[in-house]
């Protein structure tokens, strides 16, 4: 898989070991996604979406083929290494939220802008919270914040290191209807005014089809379509 942002992967796979034997996850997977693609993933429930975002973005090893990152091989890297590249060019956005709730707001965006070198992030924190119309609620601890809300600092802390890639699993699965289509259309209009690339995975048809492209996962992790 080649994330050409630069982003691929070339006929990749992923195996995970069982008592029964090895069970085929992903199965010759070919992709490449170019600076500034939005790419939506779907398919089944056990097809492998999840799993496939994790192989792109160097979190999970192929069991065969190479993923390839901003021009990087991920297989060359060790993980420190891994880490630092995502640090400063990665934003991810997660169906929960994964906020640290002993942290407010603010300091849940700044900790992803101290990670990628930022030795002054409480004013880029500040203008992405206000984006997202969290601005009077910065010092507030993710259980003082809505769903909807926790999101919204998620999707700021994501865009704050300005990424050239995004992964979004399920970012409003977690969401009523109302807080839904707000976290849709605030994710769509960060992701064009910082110009990322985006790989999504949703269920969410109305979401997949504001990306450009759509890709397809059967059961048996290959590509359908």
């Amino acid at each position: 898989t080649r994330f050409t942002s630069d982003w691929s992967s070339d006929v990749c796979s992923y195996d995970i070991k069982t008592p029964d034997g090895d069970l085929t996850i992903l199965n010759g997977i070919s992709l490449q996604v170019m600076p500034g693609d939005a790419v939506a993933i779907v398919g089944p429930s056990g097809s492998g979406k999840s799993t496939l975002l994790g192989l792109l973005a160097g979190l999970e090893e192929p069991s065969g083929g190479s993923v390839q990152l901003l021009g990087k091989e991920l297989s060359m890297l060790s993980q420190d290494e891994k880490a630092a590249l995502r640090a400063g060019n990665v934003g991810f956005v997660f169906q929960t939220f994964h906020l640290l709730a002993g942290l407010t707001a603010i300091e849940n965006v700044e900790i992803a802008l101290e990670l990628a070198g930022d030795n002054h992030p409480r004013l880029v924190a500040t203008d992405l919270l206000d984006r997202v119309g969290l601005s009077e609620r910065v010092n507030h601890y993710p259980s003082q914040l809505s769903g909807g809300e926790q999101q919204r600092v998620a999707l700021a802390r994501a865009f704050a290191v300005k990424p050239k890639v995004l992964f979004a699993d399920e970012p409003t699965g977690n969401l009523d209807a109302a807080s839904s289509s707000l976290i849709a259309d605030l994710f769509f209009d960060l992701r064009q005014q910082f110009g990322s690339a985006l790989l999504l995975v949703t269920h969410d048809d109305a979401l997949a089809n504001r990306c450009d492209r759509i890709l397809t996962l059967g059961i048996g992790g290959r590509l359908v379509s």
